[in-house]
């Protein structure tokens, strides 16, 4: 949906107006001047000259040759007119010159028009008309020249608009990229276009991109070669318990191992590439309630109920992780699933010991809630907001009205 709001703030929109605002002060300024220096001046003079011609007849009103004077200046003098159906001038700056001029003339003469032309009379006497045929003052150029002006506007604005456009494709292409990559999407490194500042930033967007990945790509294989080659001496452990015959020691060294295998899930989880899955049709009603069948604890507070398409699997992962955490500590869990304005928003609280930690230490890997609960590996909640984060969502924690964490997710659909 187009928003006005985005548009304008947008360096498209600004680019646009720098450039269109000076062509239209320009524009201006050039009117302004036309009708200061020629049009005003031409309907001045025009205006007296007008004047000067009627001071002229009237001068010899009674001459037998009036007429003849009359249709030499291209004047028509009647005695035969209605005044009703003439109107005001229409043209105020000519309107304006003709009063002025008029005051000079004796008596009380005013100016009217009609379809073919401008009409003098003596308001006094109404015993003759003095009738000039329009052409004599009015121009087609001056339409024209409004015409032409609005016209070179439009055709510069757009001009500039398509070319500003053109040059900023490349960076919107760049922020789409950057946005993905940030979410950890693979995204493939962008061809440079564009100007040579914008193609300079790109090489140096490639550059870093490439970087980052290399880096990220060395570490997940040191790590995830660590976490293999631990799981076979743990196997092993593992078989060779089965010859001790003091069964307190060996529940204790099989549990430690089982934990073991568990933490080293968690940094292969974590080390995961994450793939971009389907979007699949889920109802929330259902989903949430297929939950409570894996965690006896959890009692569901609001259940809103609709269809809605996201990547159920990442997301299944992502709520199951956080079920796992508040199960370790907490004995009573709440959840609440509500649709609102295009989002769904899903609360979890318990009545844990909560924690003191800021959300930005919460979501840090290797981080754990408290010191108090030194269990697992620090990597559930990086790896939540790893999964949100995929599907453009929002992770936030707050401290429980029940006592313990609350952790909001919000994700568009």
């Amino acid at each position: 949906m187009f928003k006005w709001n985005n548009f304008s703030e947008s360096l498209l929109a600004r680019s646009v107006y720098l450039i269109t605002i000076p062509i239209v002060l320009v524009q201006i300024v050039g009117i302004v001047i036309f009708f200061e220096l020629h049009w005003d001046l031409v309907l001045k003079r025009s205006a007296q000259s007008i004047s000067n011609e009627i001071k002229i007849l009237e001068m010899h009103k009674d001459s037998s040759s009036l007429n003849n004077y009359a249709n030499t200046l291209q004047i028509i003098r009647t005695d035969n007119f209605n005044i009703n159906e003439a109107e005001e001038v229409s043209n105020w700056i000519f309107k304006k010159r003709m009063k002025y001029s008029l005051g000079q003339i004796s008596g009380n003469f005013k100016v009217l028009q009609n379809h073919t032309y401008f009409v003098f009379f003596d308001e006094k006497k109404l015993d003759y008309f003095y009738l000039i045929p329009k052409k004599r003052v009015e121009t087609k150029t001056v339409s024209g020249f409004f015409l032409w002006t609005i016209a070179v506007s439009i055709i510069l604005s757009l001009i500039s608009y398509l070319f500003i456009k053109k040059q900023i494709q490349p960076l919107k292409r760049l922020g789409i990229i950057t946005r993905s990559f940030g979410r950890g999407i693979e995204t493939p490194n962008l061809k440079p276009t564009g100007s040579s500042e914008v193609r300079g930033l790109i090489k140096d967007f490639n550059n870093m991109h490439n970087n980052i990945n290399s880096t990220l790509d060395n570490q997940r294989n040191m790590l995830a070669g660590i976490s293999h080659d631990l799981k076979t001496p743990l196997t092993r452990i593992n078989l060779m318990i089965e010859e001790i015959n003091n069964e307190t020691l060996k529940k204790s060294i099989s549990q430690n191992i089982s934990e073991m295998n568990i933490m080293l899930n968690h940094y292969l989880d974590f080390i995961k590439n994450e793939k971009n899955e389907n979007l699949d049709e889920i109802n929330t009603s259902d989903f949430i309630s297929n939950l409570t069948q894996n965690y006896p604890k959890l009692q569901i507070l609001n259940n809103s109920s609709n269809q809605i398409f996201i990547r159920k699997n990442q997301i299944n992962r992502a709520i199951m992780n956080i079920l796992d955490n508040a199960d370790k500590f907490a004995e009573k869990i709440f959840i609440s699933s509500n649709i609102l304005n295009n989002t769904w928003k899903i609360e979890i609280e318990d009545n844990g010991p909560g924690t003191n930690l800021s959300q930005e230490q919460l979501i840090r890997p290797f981080v754990k809630g408290s010191d108090q609960l030194n269990q697992g590996t620090g990597l559930g909640l990086s790896i939540v907001q790893k999964l949100i984060k995929l599907n453009n969502g929002e992770l936030n924690f707050k401290k429980s009205s029940h006592g313990g964490l609350k952790v909001t997710v919000i994700l568009q659909i």
